[in-house]
């Protein structure tokens, strides 16, 4: 080590346990619930809460850089954890479609991705004199597909630099095409009828969970490759903080989401159970219904002119020549005076 470097001293509220433990929770819930029909809104307020917790991160990392109070293995952990998880600010809400909501996500969106990019590129771009030490610059350590590198080499440098471009120019891309066809496309009114019930099965995305574990991976070995315990340079205080306390509360935001998302599903689940007895129920009593055709043939009245009472579907005309059609006639021989009164309608 270079008797220059005295160490990196990490600041709690950046490398804390606590903000470890809310990145790793956050990252896994979101790659294991897939997104099917009933756990759309919920994956929206989880998504809405890990882009604002980046975003946080972001202007908190923009602003110690400014500051030059952030050294350059703390600006790797937010980077790294930025990276995968996302900036934005998006409503949780559901609110009336309108143009100005399209333009005003737009630009919030466009913004983070641009400030994130921009604040990314400067410190690959100088990142031998990053921070307020950069003598330990040359001893920070990354690891890359569990290997770990010195953060200032250049093929890693570079690397980023196209990572970096390369997403936002197709996260720009993608905003701008999805608010072209948002803004010239007819919008349904509010009230139109609501899609049949689909069926809800379980499935994840292989490329998301892969994504997940690598992340929180290669982020907590980053962590452990740099601090003194390791030979490193930077001194890790995993002491249970004001802002470690505050992170992990966070995580009760989530877990009420995901918590309310269980109760109304299985609610969801017993009502659909309840109204498809009922209709099976419903289903027999109109077969039944269907399968009786009652004839009344008064005495003396021939039978190819008796009127008759047919309790079929109206949807499903009876048809006496078919194979399988059955016919029940019940010829009515009681005495002429208890049927005086139907019979006279009869005819």
């Amino acid at each position: 080590m270079s008797t220059q470097c005295q160490g990196i001293k990490a600041s709690q509220d950046i490398l804390g346990i606590g903000i470890r433990v809310n990145f790793y929770y956050t990252m896994v819930f979101l790659a294991i619930i897939p997104r099917t029909p009933h756990t759309e809104e919920l994956l929206n307020a989880l998504y809405a809460n890990a882009g604002l917790s980046g975003l946080g991160l972001l202007v908190t990392a923009v602003v110690q850089t400014v500051q030059k109070q952030l050294s350059l293995f703390e600006a790797l952990f937010i980077l790294h954890i930025l990276f995968f998880l996302g900036t934005g600010a998006a409503p949780m809400g559901k609110y009336h479609w309108s143009r100005s909501r399209i333009v005003m996500g737009v630009f919030v969106q466009f913004t983070s991705v641009l400030g994130f990019t921009g604040w990314a590129l400067y410190l690959w771009i100088y990142v031998k004199h990053f921070g307020p030490q950069p003598e330990c610059n040359d001893y920070v350590k990354y690891v890359v597909m569990f290997f770990t590198v010195g953060a200032t080499a250049p093929w890693l440098r570079i690397l980023w630099i196209i990572l970096l471009v390369g997403s936002a120019l197709g996260l720009v891309v993608g905003f701008g095409v999805n608010a072209f066809f948002l803004l010239t496309m007819q919008h349904e009114e509010d009230n139109e009828e609501e899609e049949p019930e689909k069926t809800w099965y379980f499935s994840i995305s292989i490329p998301l969970f892969l994504s997940a574990i690598y992340s929180t991976v290669m982020l907590e070995l980053t962590v452990r490759r740099n601090s003194t315990n390791h030979h490193g340079v930077v001194t890790v205080d995993n002491s249970w903080a004001f802002g470690q306390i505050l992170s992990v509360v966070m995580i009760v935001a989530n877990l009420n989401e995901v918590l309310h998302f269980l109760f109304g599903f299985f609610a969801r689940r017993r009502k659909s159970a309840r109204e498809r007895q009922a209709e099976e129920e419903m289903a027999v009593h109109e077969v039944d219904g269907r399968s009786t055709t009652v004839a009344f043939r008064p005495r003396g009245l021939p039978s190819r002119d008796a009127p008759q009472v047919n309790t079929s579907s109206e949807h499903e005309p009876l048809n006496l020549d078919k194979k399988h059609a059955v016919v029940s006639q019940i010829s009515v021989d009681a005495d002429l005076q208890m049927h005086d009164q139907p019979i006279s309608m009869l005819r």
